[in-house]
């Protein structure tokens, strides 16, 4: 399709101004019907499979990936079809976001690059996207800066966290499943190489990493060992998540290699620096909301070092409180004037000023 749909009226949608144009796709601002409720909707250029029931298993396969819901994902509201110039084509209908793409924010950026700390969070969103699709055995295989948006939080949201951050979207869901729909020629999946797939999404996440902190991505006509080591570039860096970006990135072994993570969590663990766990973060839970709960070992650590903290404070009050009773110190027991209790005291004066005269009187005579 190389004419613009701007101004037509396809499928059910009112065709507004191109948002982005791609080799492959044409996303627009679109309204469904009369409402007034924006949405955008892309639209692939490639035709789909003139037979009409390999044509129905395309999309039926792009449904079924565009189903995912995770709230790092861009919520899809539609998935169809549309004919123009007696040409079918697939479209995927999404809720429209505002902001910028993170490609466009790292173009704005100095070097080019984020903070570790940033880099970490948006890593770990898009990981928590791609987990969840891969729970459902759906690759997304088109990982890049691209694909990954950045919407700002609302007036009301920043009314009620002053610092609430913008929030990380995976797009172009589905995408991998159509083109693998349309090659195959039947709209159906061969069911091999799954775990490579998955393998392609942990090192599209590493790329994505390794680029927002000022690495360049690799292309085929340079390869990944053109690229000189990312703390050459970066030297914020630590050298223990550029050991783990170029675990993945690196090409040495062949397309045999082992691979360093079996899943995306392992992955985004050790790039955390916690590879024992994986994360225990709002966006890695089943629903992508909860928070999951921490490791039991982490816990046990946790109430132990608070009992001990508690036991501490409540012993040194208590010590307190006994130094500042006044019944903490021994009271002798009353006695009598005239008990040989009361007396000896009197007596012990007595002899110690006898013995005090004598000796001052005794200067050295024997009488």
């Amino acid at each position: 399709m190389s004419r613009d749909l701007s101004g037509k009226t396809l499928g059910g949608y009112r065709f507004g101004e191109i948002l982005a144009r791609g080799a492959q796709s044409t996303v627009y601002s679109a309204n469904q019907g009369e409402s007034d409720h924006p949405v955008a909707v892309k639209v692939f250029l490639s035709e789909l499979p003139k037979d009409k029931a390999a044509a129905s298993r395309v999309v039926s396969e792009v449904q079924k990936a565009a189903a995912v819901t995770h709230q790092n994902l861009v919520p899809v509201t539609e998935v169809g079809s549309i004919e123009y110039k007696g040409k079918r084509h697939l479209f995927i209908a999404m809720e429209r976001l505002h902001g910028e793409s993170l490609k466009s924010r790292l173009a704005g950026q100095p070097g080019h690059s984020l903070p570790l700390h940033l880099t970490l969070q948006i890593a770990s969103a898009v990981g928590g996207a791609l987990q969840a699709c891969h729970a459902v055995e759906q690759a997304h295989r088109g990982v890049n800066s691209g694909a990954v948006f950045l919407s700002p939080p609302s007036d009301d949201e920043r009314q009620a966290d002053l610092e609430a951050e913008d929030r990380v979207y995976l797009l172009d869901v589905g995408a991998a499943a159509f083109f693998e729909g349309i090659s195959s020629g039947n709209g159906g999946s061969n069911g091999n190489g799954k775990r490579s797939k998955f393998s392609d999404d942990i090192r599209g996440l590493a790329a994505l990493s390794s680029e927002m902190l000022g690495g360049v991505p690799g292309s085929p006509a340079q390869g990944a060992e053109a690229v000189l080591p990312l703390r050459f570039r970066n030297r914020k860096v630590p050298a223990r998540v550029d050991a783990v970006l170029r675990s993945v990135l690196s090409d040495k072994l062949g397309t045999t290699k082992h691979e360093p993570f079996q899943s995306v969590a392992e992955f985004v663990a050790a790039l955390m620096g916690d590879p024992a766990n994986l994360p225990t973060l709002a966006a890695w839970s089943s629903d992508g909301r909860a928070v999951m709960p921490a490791s039991r070992g982490r816990n046990g650590l946790f109430w132990a070092a608070l009992m001990s903290i508690v036991g501490g404070v409540s012993f040194g009050i208590g010590y307190w409180l006994y130094q500042e009773s006044p019944s903490s110190q021994p009271t002798p027991p009353p006695v009598s004037a005239g008990s040989p209790s009361a007396a000896a005291p009197d007596m012990a004066s007595t002899n110690a000023d006898a013995s005090v005269r004598n000796a001052n009187t005794g200067s050295g005579e024997v009488k």
